[in-house]
């Protein structure tokens, strides 16, 4: 949430997850209008395997037993780049069944 703060609030994205932990529970989600085709970026050129929430959420999972915090910090650094690239665009629009 404070990479969120710090990288991607001032790209479009929201954050969609409580900030009060007793609300929230391992998944952080991020909101943006373009999040079906930043998630299928994400997978295809970034490595980084996120979920897809209907109508624009992009949830992370981000248990304690197998992701560190270089981890979370890499994803959303790939993340903004994507995003200040503009490499996300180039994704196809149409959507699939999952991500």
């Amino acid at each position: 949430m404070n990479l969120h703060d710090a990288w991607l609030a001032g790209l479009g994205l929201e954050l969609g997850t409580p900030r009060d932990p007793e609300r929230r529970g391992s998944h952080v989600s991020l909101r943006h209008a373009d999040a079906w085709q930043l998630c299928r970026a994400l997978i295809e050129r970034a490595d980084v395997i996120p979920d897809f929430r209907d109508p624009d959420s992009i949830r992370f999972g981000l248990s304690p037993l197998y992701t560190r915090f270089v981890d979370a910090w890499d994803a959303l650094d790939r993340l903004r780049r994507l995003i200040e690239t503009d490499e996300y665009r180039d994704v196809a629009l149409a959507r699939r069944r999952a991500t």
